[in-house]
């Protein structure tokens, strides 16, 4: 994890709408400085700090009026610097500066969307990791702030508020509330609580992808995550860790899944004692009921839930008991076979006084303690404003008590390595795990301060991380029916326990040089942090478009005809885009086809060039699919000059039975221009936060045009000028979106989800005048500006050209899209729609 400098674009406002009073969450300049900067702007602020009579105090300020602006600044209060080793310390902060802002965070989130003003709110979560967010280390950091941290300048509780914020999005989100800004505002060290909260306001005034920063003043810094595999196999083995052969480890929560397999494997390859701690008694399985549960363990469950309610008992509950009873004692037993020494003791992880007491026991029987994983950890899916208390509670004190109790009672042994395991719901934030979610990137930030606390004041040096493990396929949490259906229902990749193993190997023995290691696949590094690859563009050994992949160049290879296979259900711009109910090629993929392939050739030729226009855009006939099978689109190129290149899109007309009815039947063309980028002067002489918007209200799947999810980028529009110009919002997606897990996220010639939106407003005006729905029919010209960044609020505005009945065929619009800062991105004109025969 890093943090890399990332200045605002050119123009961006800097002021962002407040829409009413702030509930501000906090006592330390930080919070007076935001109190300052509302009510300069004449707006009411409310103070609320600590845990005494809180509900109390929430109802009485939301009796009088709700405050949609909440501002959390806890961990810049004085209190909120403790020592990891000292459980005392986070004993007397626990209420105040972690359940609370967990608690008012709860009731604000569900007041707001009880009120249903959620749309018109905003999260602002200011933490203390020293401009770098708690990770050690700093990127592009500038050298004035790239001095290590002292102890009193940052703050663990950093990663409670930060993980906290990030599940709050993601429910948000899954909640249909996606316009709520939900930030998380760090600073470096010499930044002025002034400073920070004029950086943290031009944040908020500019909605983005980037939801972890680091601000001062005009100074902006983003995380990233640098993708850096650890393979031995190349590396010199020499240089390897030294793992303290025969060490005696503790192993919180390691008596069952993830945490006890990979620990078997570590004890295997260098012969450790393994102490393993956990709630759950010690077990006492006999040799019959081990074999029934190794052989047959469904059945096992059923005879004991009959028993057990034949005797008027709780069968869940005490299966839920005896399970882990199982689980234990597979361990053990797995310990035993494979020559290892180890020892399971009951105990309550966060009580620091009993962790103590056990570990100076293991310690005199048998010597030093030389490595730590802490495993343990409590979680129960539930929508946030369901989390109970209790529940909440004991979620939170597993991860943090249980690393203070861990931290403290081991502080003056030679430790080699003290580990957390994590997972990414407190890397990335999860759905329904609000208190988890915060639980884990806490105990990231506790672990990553211990590795400080241990050097400055005197005990040994250890590796300190903390693994952001991904969902595991075979083991753990994940492979519980609800948790697992869950995580099915997006779309979640599992990985392997042998890959999984291998990566805690690989970072024990050869590693440990960051505090803190994100273990994920592909897709949710695409999907977090967008921008970057984004930001990168085109470079050599890159595909040369996200739609048309890899052009190899060499002897015989014919760069005239591209060829691209597309599959409707695994298409996102196919399967959410039916004409007549049947998936269709949006014109919006087509351009961007056409453009792709166009610059592939000219940089083929030696000429680095990015598609400036595209005009003539004719779409001849709508490409349909019938079903989900295979069609391979073919792009034809045709050079005509120096900048400009004649494409065809085509594709073979096939039978039902597969026989060619006709080769290459055209369904576009156009001609590619790339010319010197010409700017187009912001012409729209209005604001977003000017106009009151009509939400955008699309059709359902039998409509004659359908756009699913991923199209609904236009989200808001007015009519103006008697009826002839539609004003509307667009709100631009990250190009996964549409372009899925497989296609390059950089690379794109335009958004085609923003200009598929400009069309659909377009579609929109004609049918409020017609009433009838439209499909594109040809393009004059259409202008490339920018592209849009991730989560920019886009301006668009469409006018007809001819006055219209519903008795026309055709209407010719123009339309223009700018940036929120007024960049030009799209500018269409002589833009010709067909009506459709079918009222819509």
């Amino acid at each position: 994890m890093r943090m890399r400098s990332a200045p605002r674009r050119t123009g961006m406002p800097t002021e962002p709408t407040v829409r009413g009073p702030a509930l501000i969450v906090g006592d330390n300049p930080l919070a007076d400085a935001w109190q300052h900067w509302f009510g300069a702007r004449g707006h009411r602020t409310r103070r609320v700090a600590g845990a005494e009579r809180l509900d109390e105090t929430l109802d009485a300020i939301w009796q009088t009026e709700f405050t949609p602006h909440l501002i959390l600044t806890t961990p810049h209060d004085e209190e909120a610097v403790w020592t990891t080793t000292d459980p005392s310390t986070l004993g007397r902060r626990f209420p105040d500066g972690i359940e609370a802002v967990y608690r008012v965070a709860q009731r604000w989130m569900q007041s707001a969307i009880d009120r249903g003003v959620m749309d018109h709110c905003s999260l602002i979560a200011n933490v203390r990791g020293g401009g770098r967010l708690g990770f050690d280390a700093i990127g592009d950091i500038a050298p004035e702030d790239s001095r290590p941290l002292g102890l009193s300048q940052w703050s663990a509780e950093t990663g409670g508020v930060a993980g906290l914020t990030k599940a709050m999005l993601i429910e948000s989100w899954m909640r249909g509330f996606r316009q709520t800004p939900m930030l998380i505002v760090d600073a470096p060290v010499r930044a002025t609580p002034a400073s920070i909260v004029r950086g943290a306001a031009a944040e908020w005034a500019v909605p983005s992808h980037d939801e972890e920063v680091a601000v001062d003043g005009d100074r902006r810094w983003t995380t990233r995550a640098v993708y850096r595999p650890i393979a031995p196999e190349t590396g010199d083995w020499s240089v390897g860790n030294n793992i303290t052969r025969g060490g005696t480890w503790l192993v919180a929560g390691g008596g069952r899944g993830i945490t006890a397999h990979v620990t078997l494997q570590l004890a295997r390859r260098h012969g450790l004692r393994l102490h393993l701690l956990g709630m759950a008694p010690p077990p006492s399985i006999d040799d019959e009921t081990r074999r029934w549960a190794a052989e047959d363990l469904i059945g096992l469950r059923r005879e004991t839930y009959r028993r057990v309610q034949s005797d008027g008992g709780n069968a869940v509950k005490h299966w839920r008991q005896f399970e882990k009873a199982i689980e234990i004692d597979r361990t053990l037993t797995l310990c035993r076979q494979s020559g290892i020494e180890a020892d399971y003791h009951s105990v309550q992880i966060e009580d620091a006084a009993a962790v103590r007491k056990l570990v100076d026991q293991i310690r005199d029987d048998g010597g030093c303690i030389r490595g730590v994983i802490q495993g343990a950890g409590s979680g129960q899916d539930a929508r946030f404003d369901r989390k109970r208390p209790s529940k909440v509670r004991q979620c939170l004190s597993a991860k943090i008590h249980g690393t203070a109790s861990l931290a403290a009672a081991t502080m003056n042994d030679p430790l080699d390595w003290f580990v957390g395991f994590g997972s990414i719901s407190g890397r990335f934030g999860a759905n329904g795990h609000t208190d988890y979610s915060a639980a884990n990137d806490m105990m990231a930030k506790m672990i990553s301060r211990l590795h400080d606390e241990r050097r400055q004041t005197g005990g040994r040096t250890a590796r300190c991380t903390t693994f952001h493990w991904h969902a595991w396929g075979d083991i753990g949490m994940a492979t519980k029916p609800e948790a697992k259906l869950a995580l099915d229902m997006i779309g979640m990749d599992f990985m392997p326990a042998a890959e999984g193993t291998e990566h805690f190997l690989n970072e024990l023995e050869f590693g440990g040089e960051d505090r803190e290691v994100l273990i994920t696949d592909r897709r949710y590094i695409r999907k977090f942090y967008p921008a970057e690859a984004i930001a990168a563009g085109w470079r050599p050994g890159d595909p040369d478009g996200p739609m048309i992949g890899t052009l190899r160049s060499g002897v015989g290879a014919d760069h005239n005809r591209i060829a691209v296979n597309l599959r409707p259900a695994a298409e996102t711009f196919l399967s959410q885009h039916t004409v007549g109910g049947r998936p269709t090629l949006p014109i919006a993929i087509a351009i961007e086809m056409m453009l792709e392939s166009a610059v592939a050739n000219r940089r083929l030729a030696g000429q680095d060039d990015r598609a400036t226009a595209i005009i003539d855009v004719v779409a001849t006939a709508a490409l349909k699919f019938a079903d989900d099978c295979e069609v391979t689109v073919n792009v034809l190129t045709d050079n005509e000059s120096a900048d400009q290149t004649a494409v065809r899109l085509v594709a073979d007309l096939r039978r039902s039975d597969g026989r060619i009815v006709q080769r290459d039947r055209e369904h576009f063309r156009g001609r590619v221009c790339c010319d010197p980028v010409t700017t187009v002067p912001d012409v729209l002489n209005w604001r977003v936060d000017d106009v009151d918007w009509t939400g955008v209200v699309y059709a359902g799947p039998d409509a004659p045009v359908h756009h699913g999810e991923s199209l609904r980028c236009l989200r808001g529009y007015t009519i103006v000028d008697a009826g002839r110009t539609l004003r509307g919002v667009v709100i631009a997606p990250s190009p996964m979106e549409i372009g899925g897990d497989d296609r390059p996220i950089g690379g794109w010639q335009t958004s085609p989800a923003v200009v598929d939106a400009v069309l659909y407003a377009a579609g929109t005006l004609v049918h409020m005048q017609t009433g009838r729905a439209s499909l594109p029919v040809r393009i004059g010209q259409m202008d490339l500006g920018r592209l849009p960044d991730c989560g920019e609020p886009l301006r668009v505005e469409v006018t007809m050209s001819d006055d219209v009945s519903a008795t026309d065929d055709q209407v010719t619009l123009s339309a223009t899209l700018v940036g929120q800062n007024g960049d030009a991105i799209v500018r269409l004109s002589n833009y010709v729609v067909g009506l459709l025969r079918i009222a819509s």
